[in-house]
């Protein structure tokens, strides 16, 4: 199942890529994206913020590491 999942991110001095896995663990924990979930590619949701590729890597990484994602290659990114 695919989702057009976009983080909800507020002002904050934290860094943008915290703001996406912050948001994405509100948006897991409400229910709102649920297991196996499919998300956005990194380029797809970079282009939709108008934020560099870079950035959703790093947040991608970060919520990976977190156990929030899982990657599976070229079959993409999942809750």
């Amino acid at each position: 199942m695919s989702t057009s999942w976009l983080p909800q991110i507020g002002e904050t001095a934290e860094p943008l890529y915290i703001g996406i896995v912050d948001a994405l663990a509100r948006d897991v924990a409400s229910g709102r994206l649920s297991t196996d979930m499919r998300l956005p590619t990194q380029r797809d949701l970079a282009d939709h913020l108008g934020i560099a590729i870079g950035t959703v890597t790093r947040a991608y990484a970060e919520a990976e590491r977190r156990g929030l994602i899982r990657s599976e290659g070229r079959r993409g990114t999942f809750v």
